[in-house]
């Protein structure tokens, strides 16, 4: 069973990611999103240049059948595994905005997170370029009171993220940072 949340991110009940874990009794989850799969455009080269290889050898050579499929299954894996380091990036990244604090994790053994309370939020910027916004991707840019600077390139639906930290800002009874 999966649930859709947000920017159409499926979550499945019983997996519980690093925000999930880490929220105070009376705080839920406003908006959550992740890496875009742009993050994936690379492996995509990676892999059409290998099997571009492997057909340029098959085609060009006059091999038994059994080299020319051990060159396609030995072409696929190498090209499957350009697939890897994205996927765990993807897959291992969250970033929240709750009731009360914006939470951005990256990372799954070297793993870098951020936890800010929003009256502690200074700034959220938001860069897209011609094609992130086409595709729904841009630059996250999180600055904090205390000297807290964290940028966040290919973040998924940015925007919808920096709209709902300013919706929670704006809540009647939020605290400033300043008083």
């Amino acid at each position: 069973m999966t649930v859709e949340v947000s920017v159409g991110i499926r979550y499945r009940p019983g997996v519980v990611g690093y925000v999930d874990r880490h929220l105070a009794p009376d705080e839920h989850v406003v908006h959550r999103t992740r890496y875009h799969a742009i993050l994936f455009g690379g492996a995509v080269w990676f892999a059409l240049i290998v099997l571009g290889i492997v057909a340029l050898i098959v085609h060009r050579n006059d091999l038994p059948p059994e080299t020319v499929t051990k060159l396609w299954l030995a072409g696929a894996a190498v090209a499957a595994s350009g697939f890897v380091g994205p996927f765990v990036r993807w897959r291992t990244s969250e970033f929240a905005v709750t009731t009360s604090r914006v939470i951005a994790k990256t990372g799954l053994v070297s793993r870098h997170t951020v936890e800010l309370l929003l009256p502690k939020v200074e700034a959220i910027e938001v860069d897209q370029s011609f094609a992130g916004r086409l595709l729904g991707y841009g630059t996250l840019r999180v600055v904090g009171t205390g000297g807290t600077d964290e940028s966040f390139p290919r973040v998924a639906a940015p925007e919808a993220l920096r709209e709902a930290v300013l919706r929670q800002a704006a809540r009647p009874g939020r605290r400033r940072a300043d008083r």
